[in-house]
């Protein structure tokens, strides 16, 4: 099995497990808090819908522009960042069941084409995330790591949401 093969493939799967989590989640309990105190159960799967195609950006900026992108990686962005990602986030809570759903497809489309455009020597290719950023990816960060990373995106919120459903059972 290629590594384009073996990254479609988790890919593929951590898809059906967003819809799996999607379907589970009543949406009676979207505007409850989830395990992020920040956000509601319905702002977090929102936020999980973001992180393909935030994913893609940042696979495009390393293949194509990575000192600017490495520029950019730095505290005072990584705040910029981390702000704006609240405040759009938040506005999960106006999806329904059906435009998450449809949402996610749109990201996942859209980094599933990138990986099938992608040149075997490409994977490696790296920049350096700080702390700051995103802590999952702090320090070298290869092209591969980041579409890996749509899995590990998914399963950090997934578990935010699986806390938060615990208790309100």
């Amino acid at each position: 099995m290629t590594l384009r093969e073996e990254l479609a493939q988790e890919m593929e799967a951590t898809r059906r497990n967003f819809h799996h989590l999607l379907d589970s989640v009543p949406e009676a309990l979207y505007h409850h808090p989830s395990d992020n105190p920040a956000w509601t159960i319905s702002d977090v799967l929102y936020h999980i819908t973001l992180g393909p195609s935030a994913l893609r950006l940042e696979i495009w900026m390393i293949l194509h522009a990575p000192r600017l992108f490495q520029l950019g990686m730095n505290t005072t962005t990584s705040k910029l960042f981390n702000w704006g990602n609240i405040l759009f986030t938040r506005q999960g809570q106006r999806f329904t069941r059906e435009k998450l759903g449809k949402a996610y497809e749109r990201g996942h489309a859209g980094i599933l084409s990138s990986l099938m455009r992608m040149n075997q020597n490409d994977f490696q290719k790296s920049v350096i995330y700080p702390q700051a950023f995103v802590t999952e990816l702090a320090g070298e960060v290869t092209i591969e790591r980041l579409f890996r990373y749509v899995k590990g995106h998914f399963d950090v919120h997934a578990e935010q949401i699986r806390k938060a459903l615990e208790r309100a059972q």
